[in-house]
C-alpha cells in the first residue's frame, strides 16, 4: 500500500462511481447501489468509500460488464507504511465484516491497487487473484512494442481515421463483429449506448470509430472517462478483415491520446486473464497489476454454470434481473 503506484491507484476514483454508471446497472440489471463508507467512529480518516450492489435478497453482488465494484482508499496524510498498513486494515476489516454480514453471491472484485487481502483471510473468507493492465497517463511510448507502433504506421498509410462518434448503431455493429468471431456477447445494444450517453454525457462515455479508406467503419471502442481518475476501456470490436492491417492498435493509440488530453490520470485496460487478449494488451507496456475476488456460489449457482451453455446463459439474463 504504500508503494506509490499502487498507493495512487487505490486513492484515486473512477469512472465506476460515476451516478449515471450506478443509475444505468440499476436500470440494466435490476441491481441497486448503495454508496457505502466505512471509517472508525469518531474519525473522519482513515475513509474507506465504495458502491455495492444489491440483488432482491439484499445480497451483494457484481452487475454484469462490471469489472470490479468501486472503492476508493483515503489514509491520513502519511507516508509511514506501518500507518498506511495499519489504516488500511483497520477500514478493510469494517468492508469485511459488513460484507459477511449482508452475504454476496457469485464473484465479486475488489480494484486493483488494492492487493492486501489479509482483512478477509482473517474473517475466514478465501480470496482468489486475478490480473489487469493499468498505465498510468499519459502513456510512456518508449515501453511499446515496435511491432504495434509498425501496425499504427500501417493503419495510417492505408487511410484509416479515427473520429469521436454518438453513432450508436455504427458502435454496435463494430461490436458485433468480435463476438461474432469469438462467440460471446457484451449483453449490450444500441439501446443500451444511448441510455448510457443520457446518464453519462458525452465527456464521460467516450465512443470512438475507425474508418477505412472508404468511410467504412471497421472498428469501435466505447470508453468510461474519469477526469483525474481512472478511465475504464470498456468495450471495443473489430471486423475481421481490417484487423491485419492496425486498425485496433491505431484506434487505441487515439483513445489513449484522447482521454489523455481530457485530463486522464489512469487507463484500465481491464484484464489480462485470457492469454491471447493479454499477450495483445501487454505490447502497450502497461504494468501488469494484481486484484482481488471473492467467490460464494451456491450449489444452484454451480450446476447452473456448469451444465446450462454458456449461449444459453446469456439468453436467460434479461430473464434473472435482481437476482
Amino acid at each position: 500500500m504504500h508503494d506509490p503506484f499502487y498507493r495512487n491507484l487505490a486513492t484515486s476514483r473512477s469512472a465506476l462511481f460515476l451516478d449515471g454508471w450506478l443509475k444505468f446497472n440499476e436500470e440494466k440489471w435490476g441491481y441497486k447501489p448503495e454508496r457505502v463508507v466505512f471509517q472508525i467512529p469518531g474519525k473522519e480518516l482513515p475513509r474507506l468509500e465504495g458502491v455495492f450492489y444489491l440483488n432482491k435478497r439484499g445480497q451483494v453482488v457484481m452487475p454484469p460488464r462490471n469489472p470490479y465494484l468501486p472503492l476508493q482508499f483515503m489514509p491520513t496524510p502519511t507516508d509511514q507504511p506501518y500507518r498506511l498498513y495499519n489504516q488500511w486494515l483497520e477500514v478493510s476489516k469494517l468492508l469485511a465484516e459488513d460484507l459477511i454480514k449482508r452475504g454476496f453471491r457469485g464473484t465479486v472484485s475488489f480494484p486493483p491497487g488494492f492487493i492486501d487481502g489479509r482483512s478477509f483471510q482473517w474473517l475466514g473468507l478465501d480470496i482468489s487473484i486475478r490480473y489487469t493492465f493499468i498505465t498510468p497517463l499519459p502513456i510512456d511510448r518508449s515501453l511499446i512494442d515496435k511491432r504495434v507502433k509498425n501496425r499504427m504506421n500501417k493503419a495510417i498509410q492505408l487511410g484509416y481515421t479515427i473520429d469521436l462518434s454518438r453513432k450508436w448503431e455504427t458502435l454496435q455493429n463494430c461490436l458485433e463483429k468480435t463476438e461474432d468471431a469469438k462467440d460471446f456477447s457484451y449483453l449490450t445494444s444500441a439501446q443500451d449506448f444511448a441510455r448510457l450517453d443520457e446518464l453519462l454525457g458525452e465527456k464521460a462515455f467516450r465512443i470512438y470509430i475507425c474508418n477505412n479508406s472508404k468511410g467504412e467503419a471497421v472498428s469501435g471502442r466505447a470508453w468510461l472517462f474519469m477526469e483525474n481518475g481512472i478511465s475504464i476501456a470498456w468495450s471495443a470490436g473489430t471486423d475481421r478483415n481490417d484487423i491485419k492491417n492496425g486498425v485496433n492498435q491505431l484506434l487505441f493509440s487515439r483513445c489513449v491520446e484522447d482521454i489523455t488530453t481530457n485530463g486522464g490520470a489512469f487507463l484500465d485496460l481491464c484484464g489480462a486473464n485470457i492469454k491471447p487478449v493479454a499477450n495483445a494488451k501487454a505490447a502497450w507496456g502497461a504494468p501488469l497489476v494484481p486484484y482481488i475476488t471473492l467467490t460464494n456460489d451456491s450449489i444452484p449457482q454451480k450446476v447452473f454454470r456448469t451444465l446450462v451453455p454458456k449461449k444459453i446463459r446469456t439468453k436467460l439474463r434479461p430473464f434473472l434481473r435482481g437476482f
